[in-house]
């Protein structure tokens, strides 16, 4: 991934990232205020040499008293003298627990001994600090020549007057911080291993086939598939308009066309997508015949309204004439409709057929498009054989979260196997932005009203369900 991948990443998911941030202040502060609040005490010692006769004596004594701070450092903790300590103050708190109150160090390069003592009572803190030192002082006294080396109390220990923990600036910080890094992470983690196709840019990762037509998730779509049913300057109607204008430079060769509409699962607008491009071919004054070659789960005739009786199925068993299974749909005819027929028990049969080669090639001779509706790509082979007698493949690809990259990936895959043309994409259901529709927003003015006298014009138009 590049910077503007995790860029994007970010801006998808920054409300997740936000949750696990404001999460992470949230522990913070819950584990701020269960602590209970500590205090600190220093006593600091000091460490002095006897009187010396001569500067040698001096230095001698002086490297002595260095030798042995790191002794008196580990002695200010001994069990004797923090035992003493207890005693002297009437302690509950048991050596050990004691021990792992007070600490002893020695700053580098001085003479100095810090004694200091964490408590939750702040005057108990002091106390325990004063009385460690003095019982470390009189410990060295008892094992020590006092004329040689000699310690002393510099600074008492003051009664603390703000806890050392717990430090809810710092807590609150670190949870915030860490909280967002972890939303980060978490978010990263997500796109890398959800592989499902959300956008074009996931789209344009997998395949660099060209993009023919790109719709977006209309809120209406289910209820009003067909662009007959919206306003005729629709940003639908206007995006299936810019897909027949592609689809003729697709056709490089020219003549006759035969396209096989498919998709790599079912449920991605394949069908709606080949019914409403046939729809704006008819309009043009093409002529164009829509063939519903999916025979296991057909949706032509449901779309349009028309008998399934006859059809594909029929044609190819040869019970019916390839002219008599045809039928005229919306306004003069203008669109010629092959159902699929009766359903058939060998369909993978009957479309790889040489009867089905023969058929495309008829139709290809009296129409100059012809729209094929075919099966899915992964669950059954029928479109990749479809794709090799025709002229080429439009394969749709749901952009809401349907299809995975390996799904795609293994679509198009089964295309080249049987050297199929791929001559592009339909991206459907894209998120709805600005630019989806960016040119299209207008509508041509309303025709003026005639005036009294003329009689009234007829309007027909595209037969509705």
């Amino acid at each position: 991934m590049e910077l503007q991948d995790y860029l994007k990443v970010f801006r998808q998911r920054w409300l997740s990232i936000v949750i696990f941030a404001i999460a992470g202040l949230a522990i913070a502060a819950v584990y701020t205020f269960l602590q209970t609040p500590q205090y600190e005490a220093r006593t600091q010692l000091f460490v002095s040499v006897g009187g010396s006769e001569s500067p040698t004596d001096a230095v001698q004594g002086s490297t002595f008293a260095d030798s042995r701070i790191s002794s008196y450092v580990t002695l200010a903790t001994s069990p004797s003298v923090l035992e003493a300590v207890k005693n002297e103050l009437d302690l509950e708190k048991s050596v050990d627990q004691l021990a792992g109150s007070v600490t002893a160090s020695s700053p580098s390069e001085t003479v100095l001994i810090n004694v200091t003592a964490t408590d939750p009572d702040p005057e108990l803190a002091a106390d325990i600090s004063v009385t460690t030192a003095q019982k470390l002082v009189q410990a060295v006294e008892r094992v020590e020549d006092v004329g040689l080396v000699q310690l002393s109390v510099f600074e008492k220990a003051a009664v603390p007057t703000e806890p050392v923990t717990p430090r809810t600036t710092i807590n609150l910080a670190l949870g915030g911080v860490l909280g967002l890094l972890i939303g980060m992470g978490v978010a990263v983690l997500r796109e890398i291993l959800d592989t499902r196709l959300r956008s074009e840019e996931d789209i344009k990762r997998v395949t660099d086939a060209g993009v023919l037509g790109t719709f977006a998730a209309e809120s209406d779509m289910d209820r009003h598939p067909l662009v007959t049913q919206q306003e005729p300057y629709s940003p639908r109607a206007e995006s299936f308009r810019q897909l027949r204008t592609h689809l003729h430079f697709t056709n490089i060769e020219g003549g006759s066309q035969s396209v096989v509409f498919t998709s790599s699962v079912p449920g991605e607008g394949k069908s709606i997508s080949a019914i409403n491009l046939s729809i704006m071919l008819a309009e043009s004054g093409t002529r164009v015949l829509l063939v519903d070659a999916d025979l296991r789960r057909p949706r032509v005739a449901k779309y349009l309204g028309l008998e399934n009786v006859v059809g594909l199925s029929t044609v190819l068993s040869h019970q019916v004439s390839f002219e008599d299974a045809v039928q005229s749909w919306g306004p003069g005819g203008a669109l010629n409709v092959m159902t699929a027929g009766q359903l058939a028990p060998n369909p993978s049969e009957l479309l790889g057929s040489p009867v089905m080669e023969k058929l495309v090639q008829q139709m290809e001779e009296q129409y100059e498009v012809v729209i094929i509706d075919a099966p899915p790509l992964l669950p059954v082979t029928d479109p990749a054989v479809l794709g090799s007698i025709a002229s080429g493949i439009i394969l749709v690809v749901s952009a809401d979260g349907m299809v995975n990259r390996d799904e795609l990936a293994r679509s198009i895959e089964n295309i080249d196997a049987v050297n199929a043309r791929l001559l592009g994409l339909v991206l459907n259901r894209l998120p709805i932005t600005r630019g989806n529709y960016s040119y299209y927003d207008y509508k041509p003015d309303a025709p003026s009203k005639p005036r009294r006298g003329k009689g009234k014009r007829e309007l027909s138009g595209m037969r509705h369900l």
